[in-house]
């Protein structure tokens, strides 16, 4: 039986209107003779994402440059990548810097999703440096880190910025931080897709899709969409960070 999942900015407040743009990925998809099944809903995907995207039988989910260019590389085919509207280069993507907006001194406490995030832990390495990190706090998802600084627990942290864009939208705690600044543009979230898989008609159905896809607002889904191609080294390109607890230890012996 196939999978497919888009996991990245669904949530409970958008679930609705990424049924409602699958169901047309599905309907065109027919027309393409491929017959894609139903999304897997986020919180019925196994912890280990890595499980999920390297299944032999997944037809399409959404990854993380990071792992796509790390332990995914040769394992899963890439299809393409959607484009949100952020006024970077086409398929690009950055963070939005956030703060706790009571931070009088230098930002210390790091708060990251995940240690193979592009977005919440690669993307440190743009941080200003006024931020004197000594302490990195796990958090496990974008809207657990913005958590983190507006509790206190934390003091700096990054945010993909289409998430940034969903937690202003449906998250209070959006209120009680402030921005920074964006790192730089780096390639956005690639689609990917079974190394058993033809992609060529999945980008058809999906390039399709997005042209006729007219949500009551785009804004709940992240922004405008766009479906592109970027040039897969653009990808393997980027550096590939120290992880976390790598860099707790050499921190901690400097």
């Amino acid at each position: 039986m196939s999978i497919a999942s888009l996991p990245m900015y669904w949530r409970a407040e958008n679930a609705a209107a990424w049924r409602m743009f699958w169901s047309m990925v599905q309907d065109i998809g027919r027309t393409e003779g491929i017959t894609l099944p139903d999304l897997t809903e986020p919180a019925a995907l196994p912890n280990d994402l890595a499980q999920h995207w390297t299944a032999p039988d997944l037809v399409l989910s959404m990854t993380c440059g990071l792992p796509f260019r790390s332990f995914l590389r040769g394992k899963v085919r890439y299809v393409g990548t959607l484009d949100f509207g952020l006024g970077t280069p086409l398929g690009h993507y950055q963070s939005q810097i956030i703060v706790r907006s009571d931070l009088s001194g230098p930002a210390k406490r790091l708060a990251y999703n995940s240690g193979d995030s592009q977005s919440g832990w690669a993307a440190t390495q743009d941080l200003p440096e006024t931020a004197e990190i000594a302490e990195t706090v796990p958090t496990g998802a974008h809207a657990a880190s913005l958590a983190a600084l507006a509790d206190g627990r934390a003091d700096i942290a990054c945010i993909d910025a289409v998430t940034w864009r969903l937690l202003e939208r449906f998250d209070p705690n959006a209120r009680r931080v402030t921005r920074l600044g964006t790192t730089r543009p780096t390639p956005g979230l690639p689609l990917i897709t079974s190394l058993a898989t033809d992609p060529i008609p999945l980008r058809t159905a999906l390039c399709t899709a997005i042209e006729r896809f007219k949500p009551a607002d785009p804004a709940d889904l992240g922004g405008p969409m766009t479906f592109c191609m970027l040039d897969e080294q653009d990808y393997y390109s980027e550096p590939i960070p120290t992880p976390p607890a790598a860099r707790n230890r050499a921190d901690a012996g400097s």
